[in-house]
């Protein structure tokens, strides 16, 4: 399972900017993100690249529209996807289907129709603070059939705490957030459930996670990632 990568679409498009800043978070367009995985025994599996493709503002919000690409251990691309975040001022909505698609390699190639995607981070962290549970409902069509129903659920979502956390991009003052994910997909109607553990490592001043690890039920690593490269802030 590959890391859960966070983002949202939400609002109409009004007007277009070279740049805003909302939350304390500067966006840009061309600014990109290096994320670099690895499996438990820290061999390199894939790498991420998000780049802020433009930044628009309707009324008091910020809209972010970024392009995901996805590369494996070899260096081999998938398809650009495109996902963005939506910043009110008091909170950053993120959109959830990212992590999705990015798991299930399959689905880059089917139209994927989204009845509810939201995970909200707030304006300020404190240790020991419940953060909202997140969910991701969607339907996967290939042409006009219905191929997969799939549901992912953010729960027991909660601040660890604060510490300062050194990657190769540099060093962060980062909050650790630990949450539940409980991901169903039914195919034919049969249910396949995955549940595993997610912690990030959050920076009140940038996008993305700085790192963030995934364990299994059993509480085993499986996978983690670690912020390579900032550029173009």
């Amino acid at each position: 399972m590959k890391t859960l990568f966070l983002l949202l679409c939400l609002g109409f498009l009004t007007r277009a900017d070279h740049s805003q800043e909302c939350l304390g978070i500067k966006f840009k367009a061309g600014a990109s993100y290096e994320m670099l995985s690895y499996n438990a025994k820290d061999k390199p599996v894939g790498r991420l690249v998000y780049t802020v493709k433009d930044v628009k503002t309707e009324g008091g919000s910020t809209l972010i529209n970024v392009v995901m690409q996805s590369f494996d251990e070899k260096g081999k691309p998938a398809p650009e996807m495109n996902i963005k975040y939506s910043c009110t001022g008091n909170e950053l909505i993120a959109d959830l289907s990212g992590s999705m698609l990015s798991a299930y390699e399959a689905m880059k190639d089917m139209e994927v129709r989204v009845k509810s995607n939201k995970l909200i981070y707030p304006k300020q962290y404190t240790a020991g603070a419940k953060l909202p549970d997140g969910e991701l409902i969607a339907e996967t069509y290939n042409k006009d059939t219905k191929m997969m129903d799939m549901d992912l659920q953010v729960v027991n979502r909660q601040v660890e705490g604060q510490e300062s956390l050194t990657t190769p991009a540099g060093t962060f003052s980062v909050y650790k957030i630990s949450s539940d994910m409980n991901m169903t997909n039914r195919t034919m109607g049969i249910p396949i459930r995955v549940s595993f553990r997610t912690v990030s490592y959050r920076a009140s001043d940038v996008l993305f996670d700085i790192k963030s690890e995934t364990y299994n039920k059993n509480g085993k690593l499986k996978v983690y990632s670690v912020l390579n490269k900032l550029s173009g802030q």
